[in-house]
């Protein structure tokens, strides 16, 4: 019996990390009940003022984001609560511009917010993250990669696109979906093409500086 409480208590620990490791607006920008239901997990954080204003508190006072017009699906501005990182103390707040899926952390000890992205991905000891943002009507996602409150690390395109040709369209080859953290310095996510997931692709951060990163492998598709 004692070992199946501690069986509970591991499991309930890993699910909590891997829920504090990644935060998404992707369904609280189109529920508002999931909304709502985020904000009610930190309500004396959190509130929404009314339809088009979202109140966040933090240590050292309190931050306003509030809706511009005009208030349509596809245009102005717009803002979500998406989700409260626990380990790292940020906020993670969808700002949708027109068509681009975007969003800001928020960090809790100061109010300062942070490019991120509708969707990030902390490395296993919170040092960097993935964000993630996608542009409506285009194929594919862009990704970035910053340092936790500090600089850009790497930005691309979340797929293999095909080699321009003139007078021709760029193509996109593959996607990279899945995407997950296989250490502190390295990014692994699977290639779809056509939806047939056909191999890994693996991206190194860590010789910044040295070399621009590039993603390895080239799938078959």
């Amino acid at each position: 019996m004692k070992f199946f409480y501690l069986l509970l208590a591991a499991l309930w620990v890993s699910s909590s990390h891997a829920a504090d490791q990644q935060l998404s607006c992707q369904k609280a920008m189109l529920y508002p009940e999931v909304e709502h239901e985020l904000i009610q997990q930190h309500p004396a954080k959190v509130s929404r003022v009314d339809a088009h204003t979202l109140e966040v508190k933090h240590a050292k006072g309190v931050e306003r984001f509030i809706d511009q017009p005009p208030h349509e699906a596809l245009a102005g501005t717009h803002w979500f609560y998406c989700g409260y990182s626990a380990t790292q103390k940020v906020h993670l707040i969808g700002h949708n511009v027109d068509s681009l899926f975007s969003g800001i952390i928020l960090r809790h000890s100061d109010g300062k917010t942070f490019k991120a992205g509708h969707t990030i991905l902390m490395s296993p000891k919170g040092k960097k993250f993935l964000a993630i943002e996608q542009q409506s009507g285009l194929d594919g996602e862009d990704w970035t990669v910053y340092k936790l409150y500090g600089k850009k690390l790497w930005q691309g395109y979340a797929g293999i696109l095909s080699t321009p040709v003139k007078n021709e369209p760029v193509m996109v080859m593959a996607q990279f979906v899945n995407p997950v953290w296989r250490d502190e310095d390295v990014l692994e996510a699977d290639i779809s093409c056509a939806d047939i997931i056909k191999g890994k692709a693996t991206l190194a951060i860590s010789n910044i500086g040295k070399a621009a990163p590039r993603w390895s492998s080239k799938p078959n598709c």
